[in-house]
C-alpha cells in the first residue's frame, strides 16, 4: 500500500510551534527561578552535613566587600609607605601592609610573633589547599603561602579533617554547623568569638562575616585571658593563635613544641596570657601540634614539630587586594 505523504506546510507549522514552546519555557524559567539558584548568588553554601566542592563568589561580591572596607591607612598613618616596599629578614612594609616578626625564647619555650597592620580587610585572607574547598584536600602551609604571594601566613583550623564545623572564607559561607568555639572576622575589621550554641551562620553573614574559623578554644575575651578552656588538649604543645587588637591591627603567634632542648610548647593558659600581654582584645587558638607553622616571605619562620604536616587551609597577609 502506498504511504500518504505529509504536507510540507504542516511540517513547517509544527516546527514553529515546537520552537515557540522552547523559547517560552526559557522565559518562564528566567522569570520565576529564585535568585539563590543563579550562578551569581551572594552566598555560596555547602550541605551542612557533607563537604562538597563549592563555586567561589563572583567579582561582584568581591567588589561589594571592597566597597564596605575602611582605609586604615588614615588611622595608622605611620605604618605604611607612600608606595615603596621596605623589607628585611623580619619585617615588611608597603603602602598596604606592615608586618614585623619577633622570635621569643624564654622558660624553655620558643615562639614567634607577627605584629600586623593592614590598610584594607582584603589584605587579610584565607586560602584552601589546591585552591579547592573539600574534605581531605591538603597541602603544606609554605606551598599555599607561596602560591598566594603571601607576605606572612599561619596554618588555619584544618577544617577539611571533619565534615562539620563552621567555614566562612573570604566572604563565602561554605558550612555553618558549629561544633566548637567559633571566631568571626567581619568586613569592618572587628573580631568576635562565639560558643557553638551561640553561632548562627546566616545571621553573621548578614552582619558582615568575612572569615570564620571553628577550632578554639577562645583564649582572650574582652582583653582578658581565659582561665578555663573547652579543650582536652591543654598541656604543653606546639600551638598557633590569631589575635585582634583593633580594626586593621592583628597578631599571628606560633609556638614550637615537643622538641627537647629547644622548645617544650605552651599550655592553653600560657598562650592566653601571652596573647593578653600582647594587647589582644580577642584571641583564638587554631590547629596546633604538628600543624603549627608560620611563614614569612617564601620561607618557614618557625621550627615545626617533625617538619610539620599537610593541612587544608591557611590565613595569610596579602600586599594586594
Amino acid at each position: 500500500m502506498e504511504k500518504k505523504k505529509k504536507h510540507p506546510g504542516r511540517i513547517i507549522l509544527l516546527d514553529i510551534l515546537i520552537i515557540a514552546l522552547i523559547v517560552s519555557g526559557i522565559v518562564v524559567y528566567r522569570l520565576f527561578i529564585p535568585e539563590a539558584y543563579e550562578s551569581n548568588t551572594s552566598i555560596a553554601k555547602a550541605d551542612s552535613g557533607n563537604i562538597e566542592t563549592v563555586v567561589e563568589t563572583t567579582t561582584e561580591e568581591d567588589a561589594s566587600i571592597s566597597n564596605k572596607t575602611t582605609d586604615w591607612g588614615e588611622v595608622f598613618t605611620d605604618k605604611f609607605t607612600e608606595g615603596e616596599i621596605i623589607e628585611s629578614e623580619t619585617s615588611y612594609r608597603s603602602e598596604n601592609v606592615n608586618v614585623s616578626m619577633t622570635k621569643v625564647e624564654e622558660n624553655g619555650v620558643t615562639y614567634y610573633i607577627q605584629d600586623i597592620y593592614i590598610r584594607s580587610i582584603l589584605n587579610l585572607k584565607s586560602a584552601f589547599a589546591e585552591d579547592t574547598y573539600g574534605k581531605a584536600i591538603t597541602d603544606s602551609v609554605l606551598d599555599m603561602a607561596v602560591e598566594n604571594d603571601a607576605v606572612a601566613a599561619i596554618n588555619g583550623d584544618y577544617y577539611g579533617v571533619e565534615s562539620s564545623g563552621v567555614v566562612i572564607r573570604n566572604g563565602v559561607l561554605y558550612r555553618e554547623n558549629a561544633n566548637a568555639d567559633v571566631l568571626v572576622l567581619y568586613d569592618d575589621g572587628t573580631m568576635k568569638a562565639f560558643s557553638a550554641d551561640e553561632f548562627d551562620g546566616e545571621v553573621e553573614m548578614d552582619n558582615g562575616a568575612y572569615q570564620a574559623w571553628n577550632f578554639g578554644p577562645v583564649l582572650v575575651h574582652d582583653g582578658t585571658a581565659m582561665t578555663s578552656f573547652s579543650s582536652r588538649i591543654s598541656s604543653e604543645n606546639p600551638r598557633t593563635a590569631i589575635g585582634y587588637m583593633e580594626p586593621g591591627h592583628y597578631v599571628f603567634v606560633t609556638v614550637d613544641g615537643r622538641q627537647a632542648g629547644y622548645s617544650s610548647g605552651m599550655t592553653l593558659k600560657d598562650l592566653a596570657l601571652v596573647m593578653e600581654e600582647l594587647g589582644c582584645q580577642v584571641a583564638y587558638n587554631l590547629d596546633g601540634g604538628q600543624t603549627s607553622t608560620m611563614t614569612f616571605g617564601d620561607e618557614i619562620a618557625n621550627q615545626p614539630y617533625k617538619g610539620g604536616r599537610l593541612t587544608s587551609d591557611i590565613i595569610y597577609i596579602s600586599d594586594g587586594e
